[in-house]
């Protein structure tokens, strides 16, 4: 197992796979790790690509009991990995939460970014503010994380057996990402609190790479029209709407997604 410190003798978990291009980086949604990505993970080695894969501060194989877990925080270790592997070509890909951290993590890689997918992202915001009339409210989102801190255990089972799922997947597939959920600590919950008040609005709009937006057009966590707008801040955006797709749509709908990203990627070179 590979590992990074990042803050003091705190470490986070990463698997590095070389291949051939620009390395894709790949963000897990809140409360969960790099094995949610495990079939893109396959697609893409398999595909020759140099992929990158790692667990969020309290969640996966990372240690459990960052301080800091906030979106600067967490895109700060995305830069860490990238110092630390002396990687030069990144292509990051966020999904749900993941999407907030990468776009923070975009915004301090400079020239070495060169490509932004957003699978579900929760991003530029996930609550409503003026001039965003998507999401919920700052209310919604602290009644989720009281809700999740008063019974973690049936929280995160009714999450991933009605919630995130839109389209049908197999009950081990529920389980799996309820198990990988429960592998995340209490601490990780402060990272959910935060989508409350970020606002990546002003960093998103400053981003000049191609840029790969996917909506789940039945995305119950992040509503597509945080995804629609996302794709109309960005300034070389393709959006692609993946019909009847909840949150997970490289779950549901395995084969148009991983086409979707292979074709973004191609056309990046």
């Amino acid at each position: 197992m590979s590992r990074l410190a990042v803050a003091g003798d705190k470490e986070i978990y990463f698997e590095y796979y070389p291949g051939a291009g620009p390395v894709v980086l790949l963000s897990h949604g809140w409360g969960m790790s790099g094995r949610a990505w495990d079939d893109v993970t396959a697609h893409l080695k398999d595909a020759g690509s140099a992929v990158l894969v790692y667990d969020h501060r309290c969640c996966g194989h990372s240690d459990k009991d960052f301080e800091d877990v906030g979106i600067s925080a967490l895109g700060d270790d995305i830069v860490a990995l990238c110092d630390a592997l002396e990687l030069d070509a990144v292509v990051l890909n966020g999904w749900s939460l993941g999407g907030a951290v990468v776009v923070d993590a975009a915004a301090k890689l400079g020239a070495r970014l060169r490509g932004l997918t957003l699978t579900c992202g929760a991003t530029p915001r996930y609550t409503q503010a003026d001039g965003f009339a998507h999401g919920g409210t700052v209310a919604d989102v602290e009644g989720t994380v009281a809700a999740l801190r008063a019974d973690r255990i049936n929280f995160l089972h009714t999450l991933y057996f009605e919630g995130v799922f839109a389209r049908p997947v197999s009950e081990a597939v529920k389980t799996a990402a309820w198990q990988i959920a429960l592998q995340a600590s209490p601490g990780a919950d402060a990272s959910l609190g935060a989508l409350a008040h970020i606002d990546q609005r002003e960093a998103m709009a400053g981003l000049t790479c191609p840029a790969l937006v996917v909506v789940g057009d039945a995305d119950g966590v992040v509503p597509a029209g945080i995804g629609e707008f996302a794709a109309a801040t960005l300034a070389h955006a393709t959006q692609v709407n993946m019909s009847g797709c909840g949150h997970a749509p490289f779950l549901e709908d395995s084969v148009a997604y991983l086409s979707a990203l292979d074709a973004f990627l191609t056309d990046l070179g």
